[in-house]
C-alpha cells in the first residue's frame, strides 16, 4: 500500500487553531462529548471564556464545550489531537 501523506501534514498550528475561533462566526465545530462521542455541529460561536484556568467555547445556543474537548473549527484541527482528521469521515 502506497501513500502520499508526509509527517509534516500531521503538525498542528495552536496559532492556526485559535484563529478559527471568531466571536459571531458560524462554524463547523467537531468537538467529543464528556462519554467520548464524536459529534460534529454547525454553530455560531458566542465567546472563549477563561474560567479558573479552563477554557471554553460559549456557543450561540448557551451551550459550552471545554476547548480541550474541541477537534476542529472550521476545519483547523486542534494541537491535542494531530492526525484526527485524517480518521474521521464526513458522513
Amino acid at each position: 500500500m502506497e501513500t502520499n501523506l508526509v509527517k509534516s501534514d500531521f503538525i498542528v498550528s495552536d496559532t492556526d487553531f485559535r484563529a478559527a475561533i471568531v466571536p459571531g462566526k458560524f462554524v463547523r465545530l467537531e468537538y467529543l462529548t464528556d462519554l467520548s462521542e464524536f459529534i460534529k455541529a454547525d454553530v455560531m460561536i458566542k465567546q472563549l471564556v477563561v474560567e479558573n484556568g479552563a477554557e471554553w467555547l460559549e456557543l450561540a445556543t448557551g451551550e459550552t464545550i471545554p476547548l480541550d474537548r474541541v477537534v476542529s473549527v472550521s476545519s483547523k484541527l486542534s494541537p491535542k489531537y494531530p492526525g484526527y482528521g485524517n480518521y474521521s469521515c464526513d458522513c
